[in-house]
């Protein structure tokens, strides 16, 4: 501040209680913009989910590798270390004191054009943000390293929290300085900002340098950032005066004056005000039909962009659901009455949201329940019950228990139409025929831990194993696989971990504790110590992905329909007892990308399951209670396709209405 304060001006610290006096509207319309964001960023992931909005690989065929060459012209540790760490701080640094010197210094001139053209600046990138996505060039071209994200563990779980990595176009780290000091270029009449525009143009070419280099921002991206700038600069020019005529802070204190003093009058001028502002719809003009045709346009694409980021709904009818088991386009969920203890089974058909009732007794406690196809299997340690859904027959499987033998878990096996029950004890896993009078027709001895089964081939983990590992065999014999899981990371990301939960990480012990499987694909949850780990396997080549973040905690993976659904606390701090809530997070195996379809630090979720178009869900609230949740497939609900054709409909004669008065005008 003594470095860049106007010549006139000296320093006090009673200055600054003065600025949040004076300036409190100011900052109101600054600091909304960081408000917006975490909402903007959510309707942004959302968007991507559902509609794929990626506009990078033209961008890439626009520029090419020019990025690229500047990074390994230029790279060096030194200048990784430096730049990121400026990339880090400099922005919210120069961002925040551009706006803090007018203020602080009153200059109201000043102050009210820089807030402006912040503010307009964020508002013309939202619509970019939300589609036109384009991702960071590290993540998109082949050689090309996102130095900034992944220069440490630390970094890297910061902006994996903060950052959808898809807002590139435009740059608000060149766009934001370039329009204040285009602001200042522009305003600065008696050169009192001049050694401050200077430092700024020095900011943004180094700026312009460090988001290139570390493999953030494409060439286009500096390119939107200043155009976004130069339109927000000329916004600012024909907004300022009309805005700050009525936000300007002295004025609300004269006006709550009068309204203490002369409340009836204070009343009459407000309604004279309002009744003023309507006496141009009496005889509209261009500019009242203007605004009609913004509104008309503004709340069609409102309603679109609701139904685009709000794809999840309440399954209506499920008030305690305890536990929830899908597949293809059957839901099964599991009620418990917290004041009766009474259990209620529904069927569930996802596309109709009809729920059937199945009439099952004699359960003490919720069971656990399993869906495969059409079939499901109700269980608890000494029970069992086998259904077909599509036509609700019920019959009960012979366990042949001997009193101490429990039931650990349960696998549905189909194998040329007959359906066979992997019942997993505690000694061994059981093979029961429930079409053939529920006749044993196999049995593996040893100790396991989990079972799971995909049309003829099961999946089972041994308690025995000493390294994390699936095996897998056909019913009828003639395949063995055993497909030792990978859930390593980088040493500096395990090193991480061992230092804010001070639990090392430890391969060597780690243990398979969930799977689920598919016909071509198994997912696996690994624990290595500090935190469990997703894996995706391709069964027929043995490639593996991690899906989860290595340095976050996951669960309750659910396979199906090529999308693995699986859930991750994306805040996952123990050093500091932030535990964090489960979000839902869906991986597309095909395009190898993974969202969050879920975001809410408030609730917590449970039980993924995927289904045909649909993914299911429980929610449950900070006070315990829990909802049924589905996400659709769909991105837009039929009553959209209604109110767009009827802005369609009403845009034609609102058009012709504008350009009739507009030459009669003229």
């Amino acid at each position: 501040m003594p470095l860049f304060k106007p010549s006139y001006a000296r320093l006090s610290a009673d200055g600054f209680i003065d600025m949040f006096r004076r300036y409190w509207a100011h900052m109101i319309v600054v600091f909304s913009v960081y408000l917006w964001k975490d909402i903007l960023d959510g309707m942004d992931r959302a968007l991507m989910a559902n509609t794929q909005l990626d506009m990078t690989p033209y961008v890439y065929a626009i520029e090419g590798d020019i990025v690229l060459w500047v990074q390994q012209a230029l790279r060096s540790q030194l200048l990784d270390e430096v730049l990121t760490h400026f990339y880090v701080m400099g922005f919210m640094t120069a961002t925040f004191a551009s706006f803090l010197y007018p203020i602080y210094f009153d200059d109201r001139h000043m102050a009210d054009r820089v807030s402006l053209s912040m503010f307009w600046v964020y508002v013309l990138a939202i619509p970019f943000y939300l589609f036109f996505n384009v991702g960071v060039t590290g993540s998109h071209i082949p050689q090309m390293q996102t130095i900034a994200y992944d220069l440490t563990p630390e970094i890297n779980n910061w902006f994996t929290r903060i950052d959808p990595f898809t807002n590139g176009m435009p740059s608000l780290h060149i766009g934001l300085p370039f329009a204040i000091w285009l602001t200042m270029q522009r305003w600065d009449d008696d050169g009192r900002w001049h050694r401050y525009r200077n430092f700024l143009m020095g900011f943004i070419l180094l700026t312009a340098l460090s988001i290139v280099y570390l493999g953030i921002h494409w060439v286009v991206d500096i390119i939107g950032g200043m155009v976004v700038a130069i339109i927000a600069v000329e916004i600012t020019s024909r907004t300022s005066e009309s805005i700050w005529k009525v936000a300007d802070e002295r004025l609300f204190g004269r006006k709550l004056a009068r309204a203490i003093s002369n409340p009836r009058k204070w009343v009459k001028q407000v309604i004279h005000s309002i009744t003023e502002s309507l006496r141009p719809l009496r005889e509209p003009s261009r500019k009242q039909t203007s605004i009609m045709i913004a509104a008309v346009v503004i709340s069609t694409g409102g309603v679109l962009l609701w139904d685009a980021t709000h794809q999840d709904f309440p399954l209506e009818g499920v008030e305690w659901p305890t536990a929830a088991a899908g597949s293809e386009g059957w839901l099964v969920s599991v009620e418990e009455d917290p004041l009766t203890s009474e259990i209620k089974i529904t069927q569930w058909n996802v596309t109709s949201q009809e729920g059937v009732e199945i009439v099952s007794s004699g359960w003490l406690s919720s069971p656990s329940v399993i869906v495969s196809g059409q079939y499901m299997v109700l269980y608890d340690s000494q029970n069992l019950e086998f259904y077909d859904l599509d036509s609700r027959i019920q019959s009960s499987a012979s366990l042949n228990l001997d009193g101490t033998d429990t039931i650990s878990d349960i696998a549905i096996v189909e194998d040329e139409g007959a359906v066979i029950l992997a019942i997993m004890k505690e000694s061994s896993i059981q093979f029961v025929d429930v079409g053939n009078n529920n006749t044993v027709v196999g049995q593996q001895n040893g100790t396991y831990s989990i079972v799971e089964a995909s049309g003829p081939l099961v999946a089972w983990v041994s308690s025995s194993q000493t390294v994390p590992a699936v095996n897998l065999s056909s019913i009828s014999g003639g395949i063995e696989i055993g497909i030792e899981l990978n859930a390593t990371a980088t040493e500096a990301e395990d090193d991480y971990l061992e230092q804010i939960s001070g639990i090392p990480v430890n391969y060597s012990n780690a243990t398979v504790i969930d799977i689920d499987m598919s016909s071509s694909w198994l997912v696996a949850v690994v624990d290595v110590g500090p935190v469990n780990r997703t894996v995706l396997v391709n069964i027929l080549t043995g490639e593996q992905r991690m899906l989860s973040d290595p340095l976050w905690q996951s669960s309750s993976p659910s396979i199906g329909s090529n999308r693995v659904a699986f859930l991750q606390i994306a805040f996952w701090d123990p050093s500091d007892n932030i535990v964090g809530t489960n979000d839902v997070y869906l991986h597309e195996i095909e395009s190898n990308s993974t969202l969050a379809i879920t975001r809410d630090d408030d609730v917590n979720q449970m039980e993924p399951q995927v289904l045909l178009e649909e993914v299911a869900w429980i929610e449950v609230e900070i006070d315990g209670e829990a909802i049924l949740k589905v996400y659709s497939g769909e991105t837009f609900e039929p009553y959209s396709s209604v109110i767009l054709q009827s802005a369609i409909v009403m845009l034609i004669p609102l058009l012709f209405l504008w350009s009739y008065q507009a030459a009669s005008e003229r």
